[in-house]
């Protein structure tokens, strides 16, 4: 199945190039990404599968007796629920299981269409806790929003290029023509990057289409010559089986594959400063229980997203999951994005990945 298509899931090697692209119009809408339209992309979107070593945090994240709040608001890119380990530990229960032993009795699960969306809930203060693509996380703080890294859901996020039926068959086709992506998404960092790299940039019209939903339709109305999405979207995945074209994906330059994050407000870490050890501990015990059930845990995702327990094992299987809360690969990748985005000038300010990180 899919033969057409089958060096979209191979790993091929190559660099990035850092040309510029003058879409300053971006600036902060960007504050976010669609990780996915549906759950399935919390791939995009992926989760993360902690190590015990990664509980040994330092002395600011010692673990209290209790939290000085009862409640936790997770706010995610999807429809149903989160994908994944966290999605997976919210399931079962064992998360809250976790927050409950330090008096975290209130756990409330918010999807949000967009990464946009997202982000203005938790600079306003409505989601503690938020997962969504790098990009987004990234261009949130740059612009002042008080959040700190948590840990990573997905370190090899993979964007691709679909194109119309009947239209470009090649990147280079698409000279003259109009792309569609969602602007300040991790998708949307792999777009301006490899038209960068392909010397395209001034030659490809992009513009923003805040949800892919209608970004599809606008594909298939003959609107728009191509769209970026990330490789986990079933409804992506389809269109490729049906005959459009994959014009390009990160996965031809690996520093252009994203990672997806959790991110918690300083004001929460402040009411519960041990989460961060609590949070790896349930996420080590949630991957451990995923691992032992993958055909509950299949069949969960595949309620979840609508999306066939067959495509699920293709486009997002568990053996994807990172081993790690945060992997040196993972820190390596997400100060890539943030430099990328810097120099690109589609990030406002500078800031140290290290000191962002909860350790």
């Amino acid at each position: 199945m899919f033969n057409r298509h089958r060096s979209f899931f191979k790993n091929p090697s190559g660099r990035l190039g850092l040309g510029a692209l003058l879409l300053t119009t971006l600036l902060l809408q960007a504050c976010g990404a669609k990780n996915e339209g549906n759950a399935a992309a919390g791939a995009a979107s992926g989760s993360a599968a902690p190590s015990a070593a990664a509980s040994a945090s330092a002395s600011a994240s010692a673990v209290p007796a209790t939290a000085n709040t009862t409640t936790l608001t997770y706010g995610f890119v999807g429809t149903k629920a989160p994908a994944g380990v966290e999605g997976w530990g919210f399931h079962t229960g064992i998360i809250q299981e976790e927050l409950k032993k330090y008096g975290v009795t209130d756990v409330k699960l918010v999807p949000f269409q967009t990464g946009p969306d997202l982000n203005e809930s938790v600079i306003g203060g409505r989601v503690d806790v938020g997962n969504s693509g790098d990009t987004p996380a990234l261009l949130a703080r740059s612009s002042g929003a008080k959040t700190r890294l948590v840990n990573f859901t997905n370190t090899e996020v993979n964007s691709i290029l679909i194109g119309r039926k009947g239209g470009a068959q090649t990147v280079d086709e698409l000279k003259g023509k109009t792309v569609a992506v969602v602007k300040g998404s991790l998708m949307y960092r792999f777009l301006v990057g490899y038209l960068a790299e392909k010397k395209l940039d001034k030659d490809v019209k992009v513009i923003n289409i805040n949800s892919i939903p209608d970004t599809e339709a606008a594909l298939l109305r003959g609107e728009i010559d191509a769209y970026a999405i990330t490789s986990t979207y079933y409804s992506g995945y389809k269109l490729l089986q049906q005959g459009n074209p994959l014009l390009a994906q990160a996965k031809e330059i690996p520093s252009l594959l994203s990672v997806s994050v959790v991110y918690a407000t300083e004001d929460y870490l402040g009411k519960f400063p041990g989460f961060q050890t609590v949070w790896t501990a349930a996420l080590k015990k949630s991957y451990d229980d995923l691992k032992a059930k993958p055909d509950e845990y299949y069949a969960w995702l595949s309620d979840q997203t609508g999306t066939p327990v067959d495509v699920l094992k293709e486009i997002q299987p568990i053996e994807s999951l990172p081993a790690e809360a945060l992997s040196e690969d993972g820190i390596g990748r997400i100060k890539a994005s943030k430099d990328f985005l810097i120099a690109e000038k589609l990030a406002k300010k500078d800031f140290n990945i290290d000191e962002w990180i909860v350790r």
